[in-house]
């Protein structure tokens, strides 16, 4: 059953149940550094479930239930499937940003899963644009659960204020982000320079390697999923694009 919402902003209580959820998912994060793993993008809901109290787990399931559209939000239900098994585990990327004239910063890129043939593409493709551009792209976003994303979306709603439809406008809900749909998995992309970054988005669209994705990326399966002009009431993402195999 779809669930709504009263108004567009969060409770008190609901900001404070969603700042206990992160609470738990962070410490989470930081036993399996320690452990050397990152399961946290491929957990189910079951297990999600057991980390939280009822009332955290009520708020899940609002918010994992909730219909998008009357926020604005257009984009077509993709399903929550099983997590699929075939991932190849990006590790060790790393990007360097420049922080000052003669200051660079090495940033690594959390493990990121992606489905075997979607990696194969993303191979192919890379190679190609290193031959017409001696640049890389990098991974920094693949497969996320279900699960994953209600965690995902909580997180950018308190970047975003608790505004819920601000925050649709860049992160779907579970069973409509195309990182959850692997007969649709998504990739976003980085380049080994850090750009897009939080600050300044728009930047990926400036660069030599969106360009060349444009002219090149459906050679390897790979479609922009939000551009600059779109009626799904996504802002313009440059750097997210889709994995289609029958296209190609």
């Amino acid at each position: 059953m779809v669930t709504m919402l009263a108004s567009n902003l969060v409770s008190k209580k609901e900001r404070d149940l969603i700042e206990s959820i992160l609470k738990k998912i962070d410490a989470r994060r930081k036993k399996d550094a320690r452990r050397k793993k990152d399961d946290v993008k491929t957990m189910t809901f079951l297990t999600l479930s057991k980390m939280l109290f009822l009332e955290e787990n009520k708020l899940v399931e609002k918010y994992k239930n909730l219909d998008p559209k009357p926020f604005g939000f257009r984009g077509s239900f993709l399903g929550t499937k099983n997590i699929p098994k075939n991932f190849i585990s990006l590790k060790n990327q790393k990007y360097v940003i420049r922080e000052a004239r003669n200051v660079s910063k090495v940033v690594k890129i959390e493990t990121q899963y992606v489905p075997r043939e979607v990696y194969k593409a993303y191979a192919r493709l890379n190679n190609e644009l290193y031959k017409d551009t001696k640049k890389r792209l990098l991974v920094d976003s693949a497969y996320r659960s279900p699960a994953y994303q209600i965690i995902i979306f909580l997180r950018y709603l308190r970047l975003y204020k608790f505004n819920v439809k601000k925050t649709l406008t860049r992160v779907a809900l579970p069973g409509y982000s195309e990182h959850g749909a692997p007969h649709r998995q998504a990739l976003d992309f980085i380049t080994i320079e850090g750009i897009p970054n939080d600050k300044n988005l728009s930047d990926f669209a400036q660069t030599t390697e969106y360009k060349w994705l444009v002219k090149h990326a459906h050679q390897y399966g790979f479609y922009i999923s939000y551009p600059c002009v779109n009626s799904l009431g996504i802002m313009f993402e440059p750097w997210h694009w889709h994995f289609e195999a029958k296209k190609l």
